[in-house]
């Protein structure tokens, strides 16, 4: 895990493309798995899969089509990130279509966390971040899944001593 410095706050992650609040420590900076897109994914080859079929031109074609699909897939990852400090956690996933949540470490009642056979292949995982209120945060395709639930865990223990809650 890097470690990193910026205006007198140290920072265990990458703090690039995150508005961080004064005095806010960054300790999770992921980018979701490419799973989260697999729909996207799955349309490229199926274009590129017909087009086989449609002679040269038609290839072609079909190939600059799913190029630009597998091109946005590529740049809204990039965008996309799974946020954890030691005052919230957040998930901005998205380029053209933007869904963004966010949550204070206090806030949060429970963590759920899972990972499927080819998950457990690809290294990533999925956690569910529960309020007491109902919502939650899916993050899907998380590499490190239980090290950043983890770090949740461990910011909300702190959170709770803090103001002597169990």
């Amino acid at each position: 895990m890097s470690t990193e410095e910026a205006h007198g706050v140290r920072h265990e992650a990458g703090t690039t493309g995150i508005n961080v609040m004064d005095g806010e420590s960054v300790l999770q900076n992921r980018h979701p798995g490419w799973g989260l897109w697999w729909k996207h994914l799955g349309v490229a080859a199926l274009i590129l899969l017909f087009s086989l079929g449609a002679g040269l031109d038609g290839f072609f074609g079909g190939l600059v089509v799913a190029g630009l699909v597998v091109g946005y897939v590529a740049f809204a990852r990039s965008q996309s990130r799974y946020i954890v400090t030691d005052e919230r956690v957040k998930k901005e996933v998205g380029f053209l279509r933007s869904d963004t949540r966010e949550y204070r470490i206090s806030d949060i009642q429970g963590i759920d966390t899972s990972q499927s056979l080819i998950g457990r292949l690809l290294g990533h995982g999925h956690i569910d971040v529960r309020t007491s209120d109902g919502t939650h945060i899916p993050w899907v395709g998380v590499p490190d899944h239980e090290g950043v639930a983890q770090s949740v865990r461990t910011h909300q223990r702190k959170y709770d001593s803090s103001m002597d809650r169990k």
